[in-house]
């Protein structure tokens, strides 16, 4: 997965780049994979002949991969794992020649209609254009630069989540096309993939010189892979451990605030809920009007049983909005648990009318979830409202027929 951090970069090269000139702009694709054979029939399959050019760096497989991606019409050339991901896409970059250059992973995919959506805003003016990636089955939705012109001012950096560097002055287009990202489906191969990932980012320079962007993805992949202990330091590090803002606030505030969300999260694995809740505080007073930092403060005081505290945290998130582009947090998703939290805790807390209401926000983000329907069955039950009862299960039930608490509760009206 390649994630953004510098959203323009730090190359000296500015201006435009000398299109082919050749009316309609092309566009090629640019991959780097390695023993992917099960993968290129869904990554690559569906969008051959679709785009100009597709050249794929094969960094040293042995199954079927290379031939396979032949036969759907790519140039494949070869080169020996440099231990370095920016490195081979380089590579394969130097050499192509489209006006336009797309990246995938073997583990991606875009739909026809969404490369056609790119294609359409090639030549208006824009020289990056923007995807929505959606890591499947998890839903989280990252904003990516993944179509930009061909120029040599226009590369990779990093050695592991690398991040796409071009010149300041370069328009940024963003559309609504989506890419597809199923590599982490499966546990045991996303942690085999966590553990080269670590191993990369740890023996980096860049981290041992405190660069944050690197911190912060060291501290993250820590917590993927269940190091605590290890990933606080990488954090509170990454963040200015708790002090100061670090540089990475203002040079991408997307991803020190997940910094600082991962720090919280991390502190309550540890079993110190005072350090966690102080660290999401800090993050509150940085950025007030940050959705996702007071939906983790509201989550965190939810657990701890303090449910009038967590209330105004979670109607502020709700307001403003749980989700971020910038790493990953789908807003639906954050939102749904924020506002199930939120009725839950004014539940509790003896406010009923504003418990139905945070219910309807749960409906409303995530309809197909049959939770919220009883919920608001059993409220609607409460206030004797049999009718609307009745509907809201039989609601529940169609989308979960086996759902044990709305057929008990069905079969009591």
């Amino acid at each position: 997965m390649c994630d953004e951090f510098y959203p323009c970069g730090g190359r000296q090269a500015t201006g435009s780049p000398v299109l082919s000139g050749r009316g309609v702009p092309t566009l090629g694709l640019a991959m780097i994979m390695k023993n992917e054979a099960n993968n290129l029939p869904f990554s690559l399959g569906p969008i051959a002949g679709l785009v100009d050019e597709m050249l794929v760096v094969d960094t040293g497989s042995t199954d079927q991969g290379p031939e396979i991606a032949a036969g759907y019409g790519a140039r494949v050339i070869h080169m020996a794992w440099p231990n370095d991901f920016s490195k081979a896409r380089n590579y394969g970059l130097d050499q192509m020649k489209s006006d336009f250059i797309l990246w995938l992973d073997a583990d991606n995919s875009i739909a026809m209609g969404d490369l056609s959506l790119i294609r359409d805003r090639l030549g208006s003016g824009g020289l990056v254009f923007t995807a929505t990636e959606v890591v499947v089955p998890q839903g989280d939705r990252l904003w990516q630069k993944r179509v930009f012109a061909n120029s040599p001012a226009a590369r990779f950096q990093g050695r592991v989540h690398e991040q796409l560097v071009h010149p300041p002055d370069w328009p940024v287009v963003h559309t609504q096309a989506e890419i597809r990202h199923w590599g982490y489906a499966d546990g045991t191969q996303a942690r085999s993939k966590g553990q080269r990932n670590l191993q990369l980012l740890v023996s980096a320079p860049e981290t041992a010189a405190g660069d944050f962007y690197h911190l912060y993805q060291t501290g993250r992949t820590l917590f993927n892979l269940r190091y605590f202990r290890e990933a606080r330091e990488y954090l509170e590090r990454a963040i200015g451990a708790g002090q100061e803002p670090g540089p990475g606030q203002d040079a991408n505030p997307s991803l020190w605030s997940h910094a600082a969300i991962l720090l919280g999260q991390v502190l309550s694995r540890l079993g110190k809920p005072g350090e966690a809740e102080e660290a999401l505080s800090f993050l509150v007073r940085q950025r007030p009007g940050y959705g996702p930092a007071r939906a983790h403060l509201g989550r965190l005081l939810y657990e701890d049983g303090r449910y009038a505290e967590c209330v105004p945290q979670l109607m502020r998130a709700l307001a403003l909005g749980c989700g971020d582009p910038g790493w990953g947090a789908d807003p639906a998703r954050h939102g749904f648990v924020a506002a199930s939290q939120l009725a839950r805790a004014l539940e509790r807390t003896g406010d009923p009318n504003g418990a139905r209401k945070a219910w309807e926000e749960a409906v409303r983000l995530n309809p197909a979830n049959p939770e919220p329907y009883v919920a608001l069955a059993e409220s609607h039950m409460a206030a004797g409202d049999s009718p609307r009862a009745r509907l809201l299960l039989d609601e529940a039930i169609r989308l979960a027929p086996a759902h044990r608490r709305a057929k008990t509760l069905e079969a009591s009206l």
